[in-house]
């Protein structure tokens, strides 16, 4: 299981790996053992990154240790949910890695599909596992998104725009890439999203790291509105910390 040690001598928390014995019919434990070490690899490579930014690095280290404490909390000793968590944060950080990558260089521009101003409008009901409470989530309706074709903007905060992707997903898909087989595990579909097409276009943002430090994100290392779906024309749905929100274009009744 991925935990969080402290190195005797050193005063730091960082994240290592540790064995997991035994399998189950599946090879779950497996594939959980695999994920925590591609995790800890991806993980090691943003703490480099993060050397000459001791906030940044702080930040960092608190949010991991937060994670591995909900996640444990969450899942318990549920194979396939430790699997579907581990993974999603290996991925998480692997897009970081790639987004801080000095050698980056600025791709496609944000499509015109969604550029403009969006108002988020309420918190969609879905059987996720979540890291954010009622009241975090809550604090999002109301606060607005702006696309424009080099950036992006949730509040005050604006991230440039590295290079964006839009591409086609299927309902079938969808779920199961973003639901576990556990018990305990997230369940997500576009019926919960309210989303009656059986493709939706998806649009997401590169863009550099960013801490968001406002309260109603509370520190969240996720910037509002990266990735996107296209519920229509005037509306689109996201996700923070598990979290599905939909947001209207500004001035849609």
């Amino acid at each position: 299981m991925f935990i969080a040690r402290r190195l005797i001598g050193v005063g730091l928390v960082v994240a290592v790996a540790a064995p997991l014995w035994g399998q189950d019919a599946n090879g779950q434990d497996k594939t959980l053992v695999q994920e925590d070490s591609r995790l800890n690899s991806v993980y090691q490579q943003r703490v480099a990154q993060l050397r000459a930014d001791p906030k940044g690095l702080t930040a960092l280290r608190k949010q991991e240790r937060d994670w591995i404490m909900q996640r444990d909390q969450q899942c318990g000793k549920d194979a396939g949910c430790l699997t579907q968590a581990t993974k999603a944060h290996a991925d998480y950080f692997e897009t970081q890695v790639k987004q801080n990558d000095p050698a980056a260089k600025a791709g496609s521009p944000i499509p015109e599909m969604i550029r403009g101003q969006w108002m988020v409008k309420k918190v969609l009901p879905t059987k996720t596992i979540a890291c954010w409470d009622q009241k975090q989530a809550d604090a999002m309706i109301g606060t607005e998104l702006e696309y424009k074709a080099d950036s992006l903007r949730w509040k005050t905060t604006t991230v440039r725009n590295l290079g964006s992707t839009a591409a086609t997903v299927e309902a079938k898909q969808f779920a199961e890439d973003n639901s576990g087989r556990g018990s305990q595990s997230s369940q997500v579909d576009f019926s919960q999203l309210g989303i009656a097409t059986p493709t939706v276009q998806q649009i997401t943002i590169e863009h550099p790291d960013v801490t968001i430090q406002d309260g109603s994100a509370g520190g969240s290392m996720e910037m509002p509105g990266d990735v996107v779906m296209m519920k229509d024309s005037d509306r689109l749905v996201f996700s923070v910390c598990n979290v599905y929100f939909e947001a209207d274009r500004a001035g849609k009744p």
